[in-house]
């Protein structure tokens, strides 16, 4: 219960965040940062936990290459030195995982987005780094796994309809709250390449962000739902992929300018 809260917690401060840098206000820097130390806190508590099991395993490994990459965004956003190599060693490790991930899962429709976001997330790297790159390919990749999460989750939700109507509910929560998400962000990026002035772009991003959080929040809650784990392991095993790829997203916010 007080993980569930202090969780919440976190998201609504890095969310508060950022509606504060984005519509300048003062405090912005101040609550992101707070935001930012307390999800290193959480990943610290989840290392724990696992490592009372297995040290040595998949959940720890992805933990220290989280709080490594929370990490390299505090450093980049209080111009520490050390965030070029957090970033180097947690995105290459993430992406790794993620590929891992999608190999694993080869037989499943599913295992489309870790590979996509894995491209992408290279391509963060190379991004974030200043390396050469060709676009292209990070937008490619990025909108191709947005298009796709929405397709696949709604497609889900109405197969479980006449069974499972809860967790069919659920899925096609998410499934909408993505596909919205996707609309915004091709606004997002019409509105910066000038062909299209519908919404202030300042605007745009705290929906965008906000979307994004409000994913976190759902598919964790969808998560608890015993019924999902026990006979649902490739819908269980997906949604907490995305719900990590959402927070790496979300974490990755702060290094947007306002």
């Amino acid at each position: 219960m007080i993980r569930n809260i202090a969780y919440l917690l976190t998201i609504i401060a890095l969310t508060t965040g950022y509606a504060f840098k984005f519509m300048h206000k003062a405090g912005a820097g101040l609550i992101l940062i707070t935001a930012l130390i307390a999800m290193i806190i959480l990943l610290i508590e989840y290392i724990i936990r696992q490592a009372k099991t297995n040290f040595f395993s998949r959940k720890t490994l992805i933990g220290t290459l989280g709080i490594i990459y929370v990490l390299g965004v505090l450093f980049k956003l209080l111009h520490y030195k050390g965030a070029d190599i957090m970033f180097v060693t947690s995105i290459s490790g993430l992406s790794i995982v993620f590929l891992e991930y999608a190999y694993r899962s080869k037989k499943s429709i599913y295992a489309i987005l870790p590979l996509l976001f894995a491209i992408t997330l290279v391509f963060i790297l190379f991004k974030i780094l200043h390396w050469p790159k060709p676009p292209y390919i990070l937008y490619g990749s990025y909108f191709a796994f947005s298009a796709l999460v929405p397709l696949l989750l709604l497609k889900k939700g109405l197969q479980l309809k006449p069974t499972h109507n809860k967790l069919s509910n659920h899925f096609l929560i998410i499934g909408s709250l993505s596909f919205t998400l996707l609309i915004f962000e091709i606004i997002n990026k019409g509105t910066q390449m000038g062909t299209i002035d519908w919404i202030p772009l300042s605007n745009i991003m705290i929906i965008v962000m906000l979307l994004f959080a409000a994913l976190v929040l759902t598919i964790t809650k969808t998560l608890q739902i015993q019924q999902l784990k026990e006979k649902f392991k490739n819908d269980f095993q997906i949604l907490n992929c995305l719900k990590g790829i959402y927070l790496i997203i979300l974490v990755l916010f702060v290094l947007i300018k306002a």
